[in-house]
């Protein structure tokens, strides 16, 4: 790898990892306090009037999936720019993948704006579904890795599966929800973490050596 390459792997590599961990404070707020706040599971009158009585707040969710959207589709270029000098055709599956969720994304938030929290949440559980295959083709990548932390490989992979099963339960087996609900908090730690620790070791190592396996 020439040093142009080397700078612009470590650059997006930087880019992914600060991505990432804004997405993550992002989402803590947009989705553990702001919808908290105003999403009434099964009830659009009391959401809406939740809405109602608290604009602001909605306001202030809603910019924040902006932003959160914003910064996956700086970690999926990011991700695809560091991954690929381990594995191409991977890399480009991954990216593909995290695109995909992305674009679902962005139609959920779609929803959002217009007030209709329940039809963002469906969008989103679609989404989450493509994008646990995302991670877990990710994983794989990072296993192949020479200078990359194996651990973060198994928790990437964990997490991807962890997403793919407790989404694909809520999508084609709506009525065990109980059972996608107890299989999410047996998985929360890797499904919570995998990526977010991924980030912070791009944002420290990515692109600072080859990571190719010989």
């Amino acid at each position: 790898m020439n040093n142009y390459s080397k700078n612009t792997v470590r650059t997006w590599s930087i880019i992914s990892g600060v991505s990432i961990i804004v997405m993550a404070v992002a989402a803590g707020i947009a989705y553990g306090y702001v919808l908290n706040q105003l999403y009434v599971e099964g009830s659009r009158s009391a959401t809406a009037a939740n809405i109602e009585n608290n604009s602001t707040l909605y306001l202030f969710g809603s910019l924040l999936w902006c932003l959160i959207l914003l910064t996956d589709l700086a970690v999926s270029y990011g991700f695809y720019r560091f991954l690929r000098t381990i594995r191409k055709i991977p890399s480009l599956a991954a990216g593909l993948l995290r695109l995909a969720y992305s674009v679902i994304l962005a139609a959920g938030i779609v929803f959002m704006f217009r007030g209709d929290i329940e039809s963002f949440l469906n969008y989103w559980t679609i989404g989450l579904f493509i994008f646990g295959f995302h991670l877990v083709i990710t994983g794989i990548t990072v296993l192949y890795g020479t200078n990359l932390l194996r651990i973060l490989g198994v928790l990437l992979i964990t997490a991807g599966i962890g997403y793919s099963l407790v989404h694909g339960i809520l999508i084609f087996m709506p009525e065990a929800a109980d059972l996608a609900a107890r299989l999410e908090n047996i998985l929360r730690i890797p499904m919570t973490t995998g990526e977010l620790l991924f980030g912070i070791w791009l944002l420290a190592r990515g692109g600072l050596r080859a990571n190719r396996r010989s």
